[in-house]
């Protein structure tokens, strides 16, 4: 990929070249003076029209490198369960990894995979939370839970230039043109503990730690059995990447009950999907 514009407005410039001026007559001559200032006011009047042109192709066709991406599997149950049933039937797992966990209401359940419909192999009433029965027509959200340190990873593409998932590992955000990159993210963050936990996360390339790019947060107990800890950890950074590097996300939790969580849409208030992970990559310069 090249992000390069060539336009009309820049071969103009090319082909622009500054005006060869008169020598100066030893003694004052207005006609000189004229005809200098005249050169100069045509030559600066083609330099102003060129900037004009320019600035408009580029708000239309400038296309820098970028990639926003998130993770938010949501889907909702198909039928009533029970507080002990191990398939957990729904509308739709496209977007929902395997194997993972999922969040019924104020309960945790971990699969071991997945059909078009259904999660199977189900565990109930995991990282502290208690098992329950549920109503068909409830919303169902996924976790990445932390089993020691983990790539985070994200399904969905908001909008892509130049930087992609990678279709074999959709934890790798690949990057096709070399140069200077601002890395924002956003983790979605829960806990059923009754105990304070601490979170670190930190950023690989090509699969070695990036230097200085790891932080930590805290999360509270939970308010109740019923009511989790929440919390949103977010920074950026600047990362430098050759043509074909990737990066990744890591996550890892000190009691491994803290899990990133896609929060389904509410009611009351209503508002959107809160996804469990959301990264943005922007192109700042070249190398």
């Amino acid at each position: 990929m090249s992000t390069q514009i060539v336009t009309t407005e820049s071969i103009e410039l090319l082909r622009t070249k500054a005006p060869v001026l008169p020598f100066a007559p030893v003694q004052y001559d207005r006609a000189y003076h004229d005809t200098f200032n005249n050169i100069l006011r045509q030559y600066f009047n083609t330099l102003d029209n060129f900037v004009a042109r320019l600035n408009a192709a580029a708000l239309n066709t400038l296309a820098l490198p970028q990639g926003a991406f998130f993770q938010d599997g949501v889907t909702t149950l198909s039928a009533n369960i029970n507080n002990a049933v191990t398939t957990i039937p729904v509308v739709d797992t496209t977007n929902f990894i395997s194997p993972g966990a999922i969040l019924i209401g104020s309960e945790v359940i971990s699969y071991t995979g997945k059909t078009p419909t259904s999660f199977t192999g189900c565990l109930r009433g995991q990282y502290g939370s208690s098992a329950a029965s549920h109503l068909s027509g409830v919303y169902v959200g996924e976790i990445q839970p932390p089993t020691g340190a983990v790539a985070l990873i994200m399904t969905n593409t908001t909008s892509s230039n130049g930087v992609t998932l990678d279709p074999a590992d959709k934890s790798k955000i690949v990057f096709e043109t070399a140069g200077y990159y601002n890395i924002q993210f956003s983790v979605q963050l829960l806990s059923f503990d009754n105990a304070v936990d601490n979170v670190t996360l930190w950023f690989s390339k090509n699969g070695t730690n990036i230097d200085y790019s790891a932080g930590l947060g805290t999360i509270p107990a939970r308010i109740s059995a019923s009511k989790p800890a929440t919390a949103i950890i977010s920074w950026n950074l600047i990362v430098d990447v050759n043509a074909n590097d990737y990066i990744q996300l890591y996550f890892a939790s000190d009691s491994g009950n803290t899990l990133a969580v896609t929060y389904p849409p509410g009611t009351s208030p209503a508002h959107p999907t809160s996804p469990s992970v959301i990264l943005t990559a922007t192109f700042t310069s070249a190398l």
